[in-house]
């Protein structure tokens, strides 16, 4: 599994990105989550503290992070610990975007592979 991450300002600016490959076989929710995982990650490593915006065209991430009832699910543990990580920024939410606007972070993660 290739994934691919980018981090830019508020002017579109890039301030860091990358990606890597996971030699194990993954679910699409799985492979989805670990790659929203590493987006925090990286944003944190990078000290960004003010407002943050994650992207994913992924709608059953998005939806699941904004479902307050209880996921008992793995993938439902790992999104509740992404949703704490959110405190490591002074406001950060996750939004659904088109496939088209990530074209840089699927270049990234179609090289990688």
């Amino acid at each position: 599994m290739g994934y691919g991450v980018i981090i830019r300002d508020d002017d579109g600016f890039v301030l860091g990105g990358g990606g890597g490959f996971i030699d194990k076989r993954v679910s699409v929710h799985e492979a989805v989550c670990i790659t929203f995982e590493r987006s925090i990650n990286l944003a944190c490593q990078l000290n960004v503290i003010g407002d943050m915006l994650f992207e994913t065209d992924h709608a059953s991430l998005v939806n699941k992070m904004h479902n307050n009832g209880m996921d008992v699910t793995i993938i439902g543990a790992r999104i509740k610990e992404c949703k704490d990580a959110f405190n490591n920024f002074k406001s950060a939410d996750l939004i659904w975007t088109n496939l088209s606007c990530n074209n840089i972070a699927d270049l990234i993660c179609t090289k990688i592979v």
